[in-house]
């Protein structure tokens, strides 16, 4: 039978199923069968023997791939580590390389032309993929059963980097705001190693978590 988790206390390791049939069932923990612990709303098969339920068994909602939409510009949902090199970062690289590479030999050449042309195209591709590249990172890091809030933790240093400067230009103290300045910068490189390797190298979260199924069928 099917049912949803009403509750479950880890102190007693017990809870409460509400079953399809419209009756109240309790369950041990020694019956769950699941990745992770029960949790209020969760979709389970069980096996009925009274008022007990046994054989509890976690129904994972299905991932269903975004469409390309959602993908780029929705920062709900998760996506995997594949997704996110594959269909993101490589795409973007590439471009982003291409344009720079014709700009350049535009200038080699003396093509002033051609050169502002692509250096247009290359701000403008920058300017198009900034709000794609934030809700495709916060994505991931749902994967990781993160709070996406933390896309804007890089962002931090760099407000602090440009008000120091701004205070020891206007303050006349330069020495002491370039400290402050390099200092921020170390804090944002480490900002920038730790989101790379835990957003973009470590697996998500194995099976559901609060920000929707996991995207295996993705990796």
């Amino acid at each position: 039978m099917k049912g949803n988790v009403i509750g479950f206390d880890a102190d007693a390791n017990s809870g409460a199923i509400s079953g399809y049939d419209g009756k109240r069932y309790d369950f041990a923990a020694l019956d769950w069968h699941g990745a992770k612990r029960p949790s209020h709303g969760d979709l389970i098969d069980f096996v009925p023997q009274g008022q007990q339920a046994t054989q509890i068994y976690l129904i994972e909602p299905e991932f269903v791939r975004p469409s390309l939409a959602h993908f780029y510009f929705s920062p709900s949902g998760r996506i995997s580590r594949s997704q996110y090199w594959l269909h993101y970062i490589l795409p973007v690289f590439v471009i982003s390389v291409i344009l720079s590479v014709i700009s350049g030999i535009a200038q080699v050449n003396d093509n002033q032309g051609i050169a502002i042309t692509f250096n247009f195209l290359y701000g403008l591709f920058s300017l198009l993929t900034l709000w794609p590249g934030i809700a495709v990172l916060i994505k991931r890091i749902h994967d990781r059963d993160k709070s996406g809030w933390l896309v804007l933790l890089p962002i931090v240093p760099v407000v602090l980097m440009i008000i120091a400067a701004i205070a020891g230009i206007a303050g006349g103290s330069i020495y002491e705001s370039w400290v402050v300045i390099v200092t921020l910068a170390v804090v944002l490189v480490a900002i920038a190693i730790w989101f790379f390797v835990e957003f973009g190298c470590m697996r998500g979260t194995i099976g559901a978590n609060r920000y929707g199924p996991d995207p295996v069928d993705e990796r």
